[in-house]
Protein backbone atom coordinates (compact mmCIF):
# COMPACT_ATOMS: atom_id res chain seq x y z
CA UNK A 1 0.00 0.00 0.00
CA UNK A 2 1.57 3.22 -1.02
CA UNK A 3 -0.02 6.42 0.61
CA UNK A 4 0.49 9.79 -1.18
CA UNK A 5 -0.47 13.24 -2.57
CA UNK A 6 -0.53 14.46 -5.76
CA UNK A 7 1.80 17.51 -4.94
CA UNK A 8 4.51 15.91 -2.91
CA UNK A 9 7.52 15.64 -5.15
CA UNK A 10 8.61 12.28 -3.57
CA UNK A 11 5.90 10.63 -4.82
CA UNK A 12 6.39 10.07 -8.50
CA UNK A 13 10.20 8.85 -7.83
CA UNK A 14 8.83 6.04 -5.52
CA UNK A 15 5.82 5.36 -7.81
CA UNK A 16 8.55 4.76 -10.62
CA UNK A 17 10.77 2.25 -8.58
CA UNK A 18 7.83 0.22 -7.33
CA UNK A 19 6.46 0.26 -10.99
CA UNK A 20 10.30 -0.48 -12.54
CA UNK A 21 10.63 -3.64 -9.96
CA UNK A 22 6.56 -4.80 -10.98
CA UNK A 23 5.18 -4.54 -7.50
CA UNK A 24 2.04 -4.68 -7.36
CA UNK A 25 0.42 -1.89 -4.68
CA UNK A 26 -2.67 0.39 -4.15
CA UNK A 27 -2.34 4.11 -4.04
CA UNK A 28 -4.35 5.89 -1.65
CA UNK A 29 -4.27 9.55 -1.81
CA UNK A 30 -4.44 10.72 1.50
CA UNK A 31 -5.65 14.13 0.69
CA UNK A 32 -9.27 12.76 -0.44
CA UNK A 33 -9.47 10.15 1.81
CA UNK A 34 -9.77 11.03 5.61
CA UNK A 35 -9.38 7.65 7.03
CA UNK A 36 -6.29 6.55 5.22
CA UNK A 37 -5.10 9.82 6.58
CA UNK A 38 -5.40 8.93 10.24
CA UNK A 39 -3.46 5.40 9.74
CA UNK A 40 -0.80 7.64 8.16
CA UNK A 41 -0.65 9.94 10.85
CA UNK A 42 -1.07 6.70 13.61
CA UNK A 43 1.76 5.89 11.42
CA UNK A 44 3.91 8.46 11.89
CA UNK A 45 3.59 10.07 15.11
CA UNK A 46 0.91 12.94 14.41
CA UNK A 47 2.58 13.35 11.02
CA UNK A 48 0.52 13.14 7.67
CA UNK A 49 4.00 12.42 6.16
CA UNK A 50 3.61 10.93 2.19
CA UNK A 51 5.05 8.84 0.71
CA UNK A 52 3.91 6.42 3.36
CA UNK A 53 4.74 2.57 1.88
CA UNK A 54 2.87 -0.43 3.84
CA UNK A 55 4.41 -3.77 3.13
CA UNK A 56 2.42 -6.82 3.14
CA UNK A 57 4.78 -8.20 6.43
CA UNK A 58 3.31 -4.82 8.22
CA UNK A 59 6.50 -3.07 7.96
CA UNK A 60 6.73 0.74 6.65
CA UNK A 61 8.80 2.97 5.19
CA UNK A 62 8.13 6.94 5.31
CA UNK A 63 9.69 9.31 2.83
CA UNK A 64 12.53 6.52 1.65
CA UNK A 65 15.11 7.48 0.09
CA UNK A 66 15.74 5.39 -3.64
CA UNK A 67 18.48 3.32 -1.95
CA UNK A 68 16.32 2.49 1.02
CA UNK A 69 13.62 1.15 -0.80
CA UNK A 70 15.59 -0.61 -3.48
CA UNK A 71 17.37 -2.39 -0.65
CA UNK A 72 13.81 -3.13 1.05
CA UNK A 73 12.70 -4.44 -2.25
CA UNK A 74 15.49 -6.30 -2.77
CA UNK A 75 14.63 -7.94 0.63
CA UNK A 76 11.41 -9.01 0.04
CA UNK A 77 12.62 -10.40 -3.54
CA UNK A 78 12.17 -8.21 -6.01
CA UNK A 79 14.61 -6.74 -8.32
CA UNK A 80 14.71 -3.25 -9.50
CA UNK A 81 16.39 -2.30 -13.01
CA UNK A 82 18.20 0.97 -13.07
CA UNK A 83 15.80 3.68 -14.84
CA UNK A 84 16.17 4.53 -18.33
CA UNK A 85 16.36 8.25 -19.29
CA UNK A 86 12.76 9.05 -20.04
CA UNK A 87 11.85 7.05 -16.64
CA UNK A 88 14.34 9.42 -14.69
CA UNK A 89 13.03 12.44 -15.88
CA UNK A 90 9.20 11.78 -15.76
CA UNK A 91 10.08 10.54 -11.84
CA UNK A 92 11.69 13.77 -11.56
CA UNK A 93 8.98 16.07 -12.51
CA UNK A 94 10.65 19.25 -10.56
CA UNK A 95 13.64 19.18 -11.85
CA UNK A 96 12.39 17.84 -15.21
CA UNK A 97 10.36 20.80 -15.73
CA UNK A 98 12.19 23.75 -14.35
CA UNK A 99 16.11 22.20 -15.78
CA UNK A 100 13.84 22.33 -19.37
CA UNK A 101 12.38 26.05 -18.91
CA UNK A 102 15.80 27.03 -17.80
CA UNK A 103 17.76 25.70 -21.10
CA UNK A 104 15.07 26.44 -23.47
CA UNK A 105 15.21 30.27 -22.07
CA UNK A 106 18.83 30.37 -22.01
CA UNK A 107 18.40 29.12 -26.12
CA UNK A 108 15.71 31.98 -26.59
CA UNK A 109 17.92 34.34 -24.74
CA UNK A 110 21.31 33.65 -25.72
CA UNK A 111 22.54 32.95 -22.04
CA UNK A 112 25.19 30.32 -22.04
CA UNK A 113 24.74 30.23 -17.88
CA UNK A 114 20.59 29.28 -17.80
CA UNK A 115 21.74 26.41 -20.85
CA UNK A 116 24.21 25.11 -18.11
CA UNK A 117 22.35 25.60 -15.26
CA UNK A 118 19.19 24.16 -17.42
CA UNK A 119 21.19 20.96 -17.96
CA UNK A 120 23.28 20.31 -15.04
CA UNK A 121 18.95 20.19 -13.40
CA UNK A 122 18.41 17.42 -16.08
CA UNK A 123 21.54 15.95 -15.35
CA UNK A 124 20.48 15.71 -11.48
CA UNK A 125 17.41 14.64 -12.25
CA UNK A 126 19.35 11.45 -13.79
CA UNK A 127 22.03 11.13 -11.64
CA UNK A 128 19.15 11.38 -8.29
CA UNK A 129 16.94 8.38 -9.54
CA UNK A 130 20.14 6.24 -10.61
CA UNK A 131 21.48 6.51 -6.74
Amino acid sequence: MMYGTPTCPMVPPVRGILNRAQVPFDYVNIAEDAESRGKVMAINDGNASVPTLVFPDGSTLTEPSTAVLREKLHSLGYKVPPPNLWQSLRDNPFYSIMGTAMFLFGVYDGNWVFMALGLAMLAYAVVISRR
